[in-house]
């Protein structure tokens, strides 16, 4: 017994909301323009069983053609977000070691420009600087 009155409430409540908002002036005529399209409609249809068939089986075929294809793009997703998890540790591996090859190479160039031309050259010149000093820090 108290189902039906929380029911006939919930009736009344929806009632009483939709004549509340009819108090709008646009939503009074919008509501006009879809009660006369769908009178126009409902006849149309009553009149022809057959164009209503039709068109349902359009709809029905526009619809599961759509789900096909969500499906499909979905399946895709998934398929790519799997091998993306796959490559995850294998380009994680990839990137530390050419990270490891440019510490390495970045050690070899300091060493390679910051070490001084033998005595020999400079015997004359004892203000001068070696070419590679110019590269320090690279």
């Amino acid at each position: 017994m108290g189902n039906s009155k929380f029911f006939k409430g919930v009736m009344l409540g929806a009632a009483a909301g939709g004549l509340l908002s009819l108090l709008d002036k646009t939503t009074r005529q919008e509501v006009g323009v879809t009660l006369k399209n769908s009178g126009t409609n409902i006849s149309k249809y009553s009149k022809n069983p057959k164009m209503l068939a039709e068109t349902s089986k359009d709809v029905y075929e526009k619809l599961r053609t759509t789900a096909d294809q969500v499906s499909k793009d979905i399946q895709f997703i998934s398929e790519k977000v799997n091998e993306i998890k796959d490559m995850t540790p294998q380009v994680k591996e990839m990137i530390e070691e050419t990270k490891e090859t440019f510490e390495d190479s970045t050690e070899t160039y300091k060493d390679t420009f910051s070490e001084h031309p033998s005595n020999e050259l400079n015997s004359g010149e004892e203000d001068s600087q070696p070419v590679a000093s110019s590269f320090k820090g690279y």
